[in-house]
Formats: structure tokens, C-alpha cells, sequence
């Protein structure tokens, strides 16, 4: 992480951590979603009674330091929206699941609060932790997902990344997989194995 110089206007884009590990795999640079957050800005230092009057309201904002962009996306607490879906937030019930045993499913329902209904994208970061049930798909889409803890010999986590359909909002849940004494296999093997698997098995 370093400063960015706040002297000029910066665009920062970045691969994800995932986005470079697919590059590294021999995946296509074809960039397909981007998230745009401004995370190490404290609105709260907005100060409506500086002396200077309201062109020195955001004084202090204004002059803060940049951070550069950050590549992991499960450290975005806040997505810059339109303005019509200002305080929408997609709401779920927990946000981190942990020591789930082997074939343990996870149910996960999202709501959306501010904006009406839609359904959801569902995005497993690592299906050699968890995948769907029924599809070994790294995304789904619909009003809920159930995802099904896969058997390895060390404990490992994922994200899941929620994005409503509609309104575009995102909410990444994390869940942990607790070692099974029984499995000699990895979670990056089963991740391989995942890809050769038929959808559906």
C-alpha cells in the first residue's frame, strides 16, 4: 500500500488478487467487472462551520492523502453508487461462517434494503473450498445460493462475492473450511479438480 499525489486528478485501476491469478494461469486479459470505491476517504472530517465559509467545507477531505488501490476486493467495506441508489445495501445474515466440516451446506438468502427486489450474483472466489450445490460453476445466479464445504486435509477459507442483479451492490461473505483428518487432498487440488468436473455432478 503507498500514497498516490492528490496534486492531480489519478485514476488507480488494478487487477484483483483473483483477477492475476487467472493472467498467471494463461487466462485472457478481457476485463468484465470493476468496482469503484473511495475507502480511505473520512467524510466525517467534512467541516460545515470552518471559518472560510462552504468552499472550505471539504478543506480537509480535499488535501488528504491517496492510498493506492488496494488488489484485495474483500477489504471494500463501501462501492460508489448512482446517486438513485444511495443507502441501498444488500443485507445477509452473516457475514463469516467458520470451521464448517466437510459437506456441510451453507445457505445464504440476501435481502436488498433501499431499493426493491432482485435477485443475486453469486461468486465463489475459490471452489476448492466450497462450490454449489449441484454445479461446480465459480458463479450462480438467483434469490439464494446453498454452497457445500469440500473435503481437504487443511483448512482453508473463500470469499463470496453478492452483487444484487439490479442495483449492482456487493457484499462478500467469508466462509472457512475446517480440516478434515480424513482427506489427503488439498484445497488447490480440489480447486483443479472442480474445472474437470461436468456441471451438474
Amino acid at each position: 500500500m503507498g500514497f498516490l499525489d492528490n496534486s492531480t486528478v489519478t485514476v488507480d485501476a488494478i487487477l484483483t488478487k483473483r483477477g492475476r491469478e487467472i493472467l498467471s494461469q494463461g487466462g485472457n486479459f478481457n476485463i468484465t467487472k470493476f468496482a469503484l470505491s473511495d475507502e480511505e476517504v473520512d467524510y466525517t472530517l467534512y467541516d460545515v462551520t470552518h471559518p472560510n465559509g462552504t468552499d472550505s467545507y471539504g478543506a480537509v477531505i480535499e488535501n488528504m492523502s491517496l492510498l493506492e488501490a488496494a488488489p484485495n476486493r474483500t477489504t471494500f467495506n463501501s462501492f460508489l453508487v448512482q446517486n438513485s441508489l444511495a443507502g441501498v445495501k444488500v443485507l445477509v445474515d452473516r457475514k463469516l461462517y467458520s470451521d464448517v466440516e466437510a459437506d456441510t451446506p451453507v445457505s445464504i438468502t440476501p435481502t436488498t434494503k433501499g431499493g426493491p427486489e432482485e435477485n443475486y450474483i453469486f461468486t465463489i472466489g475459490n471452489l476448492g473450498v466450497v462450490r454449489f450445490r449441484g454445479s461446480t460453476e465459480p458463479t450462480l445466479t438467483g434469490k439464494s445460493a446453498t454452497f457445500i464445504a469440500q473435503a481437504i486435509s487443511a483448512g482453508a477459507s473463500t470469499t463470496v462475492t453478492i452483487q444484487g442483479e439490479n442495483s449492482g451492490v456487493v457484499n462478500v461473505v467469508t466462509i472457512n473450511v475446517a480440516a478434515d483428518p480424513t482427506s489427503s487432498v488439498t484445497a488447490d487440488t480440489r480447486k483443479q479438480q472442480a474445472k474437470n468436473i461436468p456441471s451438474g455432478e
